[in-house]
């Protein structure tokens, strides 16, 4: 099926479900509900059920979203320009029931697998509809994680500009202490640029964590603890390929999202790093579920229940 039709019959079936009570919102609006849901979740925890409710231009716009369902139970309104699926994705991120800190990981690739070219060059392979889904991810998340190789090659900001969220706390994965000052991660003014190095690097730098190494790599559970130290319990793993695929290998992923973008690259920089499984069949996922990001189709799949 061609993607325009595709949304057509996605727009249309959304349509006829359309009550001439409700208020029609912006996507501004609609970001609104999901920061306004991260600043409830920073204070409530144990509820089975939250109001979210924002006021915008005299309008007060409201949902109940419930934990134990995990989907908006009632509303106020409606959108032509997010649908209610895409809405619930990010509420079911920040109302997690998870006790230890939830993993998300998302990357872009092009239609034959490829995250970037053979050169690295990877700006910017999907649509502005998933920068700005990528935008708000970082806003629900209390940590943006990175590996050392994707902060050389791109110097990232890593913040949340295009949606006017809060910045999260930024780590870079830098066990050999690669990654100076002087990239934008550390530059931005917010401070909340940080790295994790090997307990072998010595440094007095209060942005630094050490860790322990074994053959090579962080531990899961080093990470995880460090990470419950500080209190935070959403992690948006970002890349590079080679990182999410170390934290899918280790079952660390609650949640792996894949954009698919119509493009062909032809050659290039693998969206994985895995060893492929024994057994068709032994390929699962709790579950997947589709949505239309302008041009690109996001796969988001459910790997920790």
């Amino acid at each position: 099926m061609h993607l325009e039709l595709y949304q057509k019959k996605a727009f249309s079936m959304n349509s006829s479900k359309r009550n001439p009570q409700y208020i029609n919102i912006t996507k501004k609006e609609a970001w609104q509900i999901v920061l306004k849901a991260k600043d409830i979740s920073n204070q409530k925890t144990d509820q089975k059920s939250y109001l979210i409710k924002i006021l915008s231009k005299k309008k007060i716009i409201q949902c109940t979203f419930s934990k134990e369902k995990k989907r908006i139970i009632s509303r106020n309104f409606e959108s032509k320009n997010i649908s209610m699926n895409i809405l619930e994705m990010y509420l079911k991120i920040i109302f997690n029931d998870n006790t230890e800190p939830y993993f998300i990981a998302h990357l872009a690739q092009s239609l034959d697998g490829f995250i970037a070219t053979r050169k690295g060059e990877s700006k910017y392979i999907s649509s502005k509809d998933n920068l700005e889904h990528i935008h708000l991810l970082r806003c629900i998340s209390d940590v943006i994680m990175v590996g050392s190789e994707t902060v050389k090659k791109d110097d990232p900001k890593l913040t949340a500009r295009l949606v006017k969220g809060k910045n999260p706390m930024r780590i870079i994965l830098d066990k050999d202490n690669k990654i100076s000052d002087k990239f934008m991660v550390f530059s931005n003014k917010d401070d909340l640029g940080f790295k994790i190095t090997s307990t072998k690097i010595k440094t007095q730098k209060s942005n630094v964590f050490s860790l322990p190494l074994k053959k090579g790599h962080f531990k899961s559970n080093d990470i995880i603890q460090l990470l419950k130290k500080l209190n935070k319990k959403i992690i948006f793993v970002e890349g590079g390929g080679s990182v999410i695929s170390n934290f899918y290998k280790n079952n660390m992923l609650n949640q792996l999202q894949v954009c698919i973008c119509p493009i062909i690259l032809g050659d290039g920089k693998s969206s994985f790093v895995i060893k492929a499984p024994m057994k068709i069949e032994d390929i699962e996922f709790n579950e997947i579920s589709y949505h239309s990001m302008g041009e690109d189709i996001l796969c988001n799949l459910t790997l920790i229940p």
